[in-house]
C-alpha cells in the first residue's frame, strides 16, 4: 500500500474517504456503516482517536502505544524510524516533513466524545513520558474512556498481546 499511498498527518481525511467510498459504492460488501470503529497502534495510536474525533461517523476508537503530543527533533530520531518513517510519508528526508509532522498534538483535533479505549505500556521506549501521554488524551476525550495502563508494558504493549488483544476485541464487540 506505501507504494501507492503515502501517510499524511490529517489522517482523518483517509478515514473520511473510506468512509465514503463504502457509501458511494452502495455498501456491496454488507458493512454495518453505523458502526464503524478505529483503531491504531504506535503512530496510529494517535492518529485513530485523532480520526473518530473529526470523523462523526466513527462510533468508537481503540489507540495502544500513542502520544497526545509530541515536538520531534527530528535529527535525533533513530535511523531505522527514519526510513521507514519517510517511506511511508514520501518524503525524500526528514527536513522535508519538518513543516507537517514536527509538532503533533491531539488538542488540535475537536474533543473525542465517542468511546475510546487507550492502551499504553509504561516502559515503552518509542514514546516518550508513556503514562502522561495516555493521560493528555485522556484528559482530552470527553465521551466515554477507559485506559489500561500496563507499567511493566512496552511499546504497544508488545509483551501483554494476550492480554490486550482479547480485551480488545470484547471491548469493540460491546461498542460496535
Amino acid at each position: 500500500m506505501w507504494k501507492n499511498m503515502k501517510l499524511i498527518p490529517d489522517y482523518e481525511n483517509a478515514v473520511s474517504a473510506i468512509i465514503d467510498w463504502f457509501e458511494d459504492n452502495n455498501n456491496k460488501y454488507g458493512i454495518n456503516l453505523e458502526k464503524i470503529g478505529t483503531y491504531g497502534m504506535s503512530l496510529g495510536g494517535y492518529l485513530s482517536p485523532r480520526s473518530a474525533a473529526f470523523e462523526k461517523r466513527v462510533t468508537c476508537a481503540v489507540g495502544n502505544g500513542g502520544f497526545g503530543y509530541l515536538k520531534i527533533k527530528m535529527k535525533k530520531i533513530n535511523p531505522i524510524y527514519i526510513r521507514g518513517f519517510l517511506y511511508m510519508t514520501g518524503y525524500k528526508n526528514i527536513d522535508e516533513a519538518k513543516d507537517k509532522w514536527s509538532e503533533i498534538d491531539i488538542r488540535e483535533a475537536p474533543p473525542l466524545d465517542c468511546p475510546l479505549l487507550f492502551i499504553q505500556g509504561g516502559k515503552d521506549k518509542v514514546i516518550p513520558n508513556p503514562k502522561e501521554q495516555a493521560d493528555y488524551i485522556l484528559d482530552w476525550a470527553v465521551g466515554k474512556k477507559k485506559l489500561m495502563y500496563y507499567p511493566e508494558g512496552e511499546h504497544c504493549c508488545g509483551n501483554f498481546l494476550d492480554e490486550v488483544i482479547p480485551y480488545t476485541m470484547d471491548w469493540l464487540r460491546e461498542h460496535l
